[in-house]
């Protein structure tokens, strides 16, 4: 390439234009979507962060790890690059062979991958993210995190609040919540009789009232087998709804109170403060031992 031809550089404008384009894409929250909703205390990066971290972890001990692909090169850039080695030594490139060539370089620099997670824009509710999900089951994949906490003492994240697996994501109206759930509910009420109990919040959305929808979702869940029964205490299955302004999460999660409503912070502090009783009751041995 002459001195000439390296002289030229991308109008930074236009560069702007090509490879901003694709980094200034949002993923928005919408109908149909799986995923987790997580709460948290002003700090929503860290809370991301730590969110991405567990989730991935914890998905590739059940999932299996997730196989990264290269983006391929486009047709064009390949057909630029071998007509640029051809022409006369490569003495001149055309600007627009150059931008192709140079889309293909970046192609090859960065790997493509279907994330299994991704935030999305809620619509800046705050402490409050719903982060994507594409793995198979969330609720197995939620349960195994909490009970990893809840076993092993071990606290996971610092600024997670609650972490909650949401199955449905649909509108935030009674008609399109009731034919959500009533989908949801063949999975889990149809065949057995089970202990439940539904618990309901909002956020920026003051029209969906709590007594209307409990009221709908406890008489559908009783249609699906006459022997399902109420349990405030200790059901068995608790069905969430949480309505995030214009949408409402959807989920039927077990043992909502043993996992003390799938709140990270409080899940560790309730492990952490079983272990110090185990350890005062061991107290005379191990002074024994010293």
């Amino acid at each position: 390439m002459s001195s000439e031809a390296k002289k030229r550089k991308m109008d930074p404008k236009q560069r702007k234009k090509i490879y901003g384009k694709q980094n200034s894409k949002k993923t928005f929250m919408e109908v149909g979507q799986s995923g987790f909703l997580v709460t948290c205390n002003f700090r929503e990066k860290d809370c991301i962060r730590e969110s991405y971290s567990v989730l991935n972890e914890f998905a590739d001990l059940l999932f299996g790890k997730q196989e990264t692909e290269s983006k391929s090169v486009p047709e064009e850039a390949k057909k630029a690059s071998n007509d640029s080695s051809d022409d006369e030594g490569g003495e001149e490139i055309d600007i627009s062979k150059q931008l192709e060539m140079q889309i293909a370089e970046t192609a090859k620099e960065f790997k493509q991958k279907s994330h299994r997670f991704q935030v999305t824009d809620n619509g800046n509710i705050t402490n409050c993210i719903f982060i994507k999900a594409t793995v198979p089951d969330v609720v197995e994949l939620g349960v195994k995190i909490v009970s990893d906490i809840l076993e092993t003492k071990k606290a996971r994240t610092k600024n997670v609040l609650r972490f909650m697996p949401v199955e449905v994501v649909c509108k935030a109206n009674i008609s399109d919540i009731v034919n959500a759930a009533g989908a949801l509910f063949d999975k889990y009420f149809l065949k057995e009789p089970r202990t439940f109990a539904i618990n309901f919040n909002h956020r920026l959305n003051n029209q969906i009232s709590r007594d209307v929808i409990i009221k709908e979702l406890a008489e559908l869940i009783n249609s699906k087998n006459i022997g399902n029964k109420v349990d405030l205490k200790n059901a068995q299955l608790t069905v969430v709804v949480e309505v995030l302004k214009g949408f409402c999460c959807l989920s039927v999660l077990p043992d909502f109170q043993k996992y003390r409503k799938y709140n990270l912070q409080e899940l560790s502090a309730k492990a952490n403060a079983g272990n110090d009783a185990k350890l005062n009751e061991n107290e005379p041995n191990s002074k024994e031992k010293d």
